[in-house]
């Protein structure tokens, strides 16, 4: 605390005693606390905070071990994950600790190579858990070696109408691989469970004996460019070759790889030729792919597409519900409906929060309440209800951001403001809403599909090089995310 005029240790010195005790039995409090469960709290705030590959890679594996007088000593794998969070981290994660443990309180970082070893047994199940996944390998002659997250099957992902033709696509790859959707394609937004279902997939081909790899588009990237520099481009092709169920993650990031396209098409074409089940995970449907090879998009599109939702409220409470029961952790219901009802981007921040709680709670000693809730996580805002979007209102938004009139976009008129807004308005009802040009045309006032084409590949062209495009578009896209706009 920085006195001030008007600070009370101003006037009355006895103050500074007394805040003085009431830190140190705070301090005291704290060092009596299990630092693991200290350092879990921190890190549910943090999950909600950080980007997710910042956090899986630097945060998701480190373990709080002890409280050191003022300082929280924290666990590290290794010296260069120590040295990321000590320099570039520390910021973030010492407003976090501040946060949590509601008193000054430093942070020093740790390498422990074997952390979760050094925990006892209950200890390092839960550190092996959160451990993040490790590279993809091959064990053995002619087996994919899953590296795979324990937590991820399909018994614990939450089923509701937002993803429940996905689930359903990943059982039937899970269970007949290569029999009846091939490739299975699932897009979403970040965090609302692409990469759990992949997991579940491979979990589940492995308990039926089969061989299958997961790997991430990146990680694919890096091991082509290694088996072409190295000459073993031979290996690499067997190596992806082989698997019953070739699990891929984020295939967006293969956009503009040229090279690496042209090898995943070759791989592509011999499993599915030899009936063996391709599972890709993006985070845009196949047409969104740009730039990407048509022959390697229109392969994505040969199977099931399913697009996986943000969760109504009913599923939001359903996954609270689970993640409660999985922690141990008594939330009465209007706490879980109270977390449910806060807008979020993802499932990983809905459970972020509710982990976050619940080791606050731990922290403290005290009963999960609604009074703890704001203490923990401050003021709750309700999510607004999701937005349906259809053709009429992309064009009356389109309208309303350009002072125009939806007649007006639909009538023949050709004024560089109406034009502009109609054209938009069909790129956004191709490449975000998937409609058919000629059904885009029919809600335009009967254009032809080849006018629509041309217009939606006018716009795509010049996007990447035209910022007040780019910022029109975004403007269009923010209106149909809000009722508000």
């Amino acid at each position: 605390m920085v006195d001030s005029i008007f600070s009370p240790t101003t006037y009355f010195p006895q103050a500074a005693c007394v805040i003085g005790r009431v830190r140190a039995r705070e301090t005291t409090a704290l060092s009596s606390r299990d630092p693991r469960k200290l350092w879990d709290a921190v890190l549910g705030d943090l999950q909600v905070q950080v980007a997710r590959p910042s956090y899986d890679t630097f945060l998701k594996q480190t373990v709080g071990i002890s409280v050191d007088g003022e300082c929280l000593v924290v666990a590290a794998p290794t010296a260069f994950v120590a040295e990321y969070l000590q320099k570039r981290m520390r910021g973030v994660v010492q407003r976090a600790v501040e946060r949590v443990a509601r008193v000054p309180l430093d942070v020093r970082f740790e390498v422990v190579v074997a952390a979760a070893q050094a925990a006892t047994a209950p200890e390092a199940e839960a550190a092996a858990e959160a451990a993040p996944m490790p590279a993809p390998k091959v064990v053995g002659p002619g087996a994919a070696q899953l590296a795979l997250d324990p937590r991820y099957v399909f018994e614990r992902f939450t089923v509701g109408t937002s993803n429940e033709m996905a689930v359903a696509a990943a059982r039937v790859a899970a269970e007949a691989p290569g029999e009846k959707y091939n490739p299975v394609f699932l897009y979403s937004p970040p965090g609302l469970g692409k990469t759990h279902l992949l997991h579940a997939i491979g979990h589940r081909a492995r308990e039926r004996g089969l061989q299958a790899l997961y790997v991430s588009s990146d990680r694919f990237v890096t091991e082509f460019v290694t088996s072409i520099r190295e000459g073993k481009a031979a290996e690499f092709r067997e190596r992806y070759r082989r698997p019953d169920v070739l699990l891929m993650d984020d295939v967006q990031f293969l956009s503009g790889k040229e090279q690496t396209q042209e090898g995943l098409f070759h791989i592509f074409n011999e499993l599915h030729h030899s009936g063996r089940q391709v599972v890709l995970a993006c985070d845009r449907p196949p047409r969104a792919l740009k730039p990407l090879d048509d022959r390697l998009r229109s392969r994505f599109e040969w199977g099931l597409t399913a697009d996986i939702q943000p969760p109504d409220l009913e599923t939001r409470m359903a996954i609270l519900r689970a993640k409660a029961a999985s922690l141990g952790a008594a939330v009465p219901d209007d706490v879980l409906e109270a977390l449910a009802r806060r807008e979020y981007r993802s499932v990983r921040e809905l459970e972020g929060n509710l982990n976050r709680l619940s080791a606050y709670a731990d922290l403290t000693g005290r009963p999960v309440t609604m009074e703890l809730v704001q203490q923990a996580l401050g003021v709750l805002e309700e999510a607004p209800e999701p937005v349906v979007h259809t053709a009429e209102g992309v064009i009356e938004q389109a309208a309303r951001l350009f002072g125009t009139t939806a007649a007006g976009l639909r009538s023949p008129k050709r004024e560089r403001t109406v034009s502009h807004a109609r054209h938009l308005a069909m790129y956004v009802m191709r490449e975000d809403m998937g409609l058919a040009l000629t059904e885009i045309g029919r809600a335009l006032g009967g254009r032809d599909h080849s006018t629509v084409f041309q217009a939606v590949a006018k716009v795509a062209s010049r996007l990447r090089a035209d910022a007040t495009l780019q910022r029109d578009v975004a403007a269009l896209r923010a209106r149909l995310g809000s009722r508000a706009a």
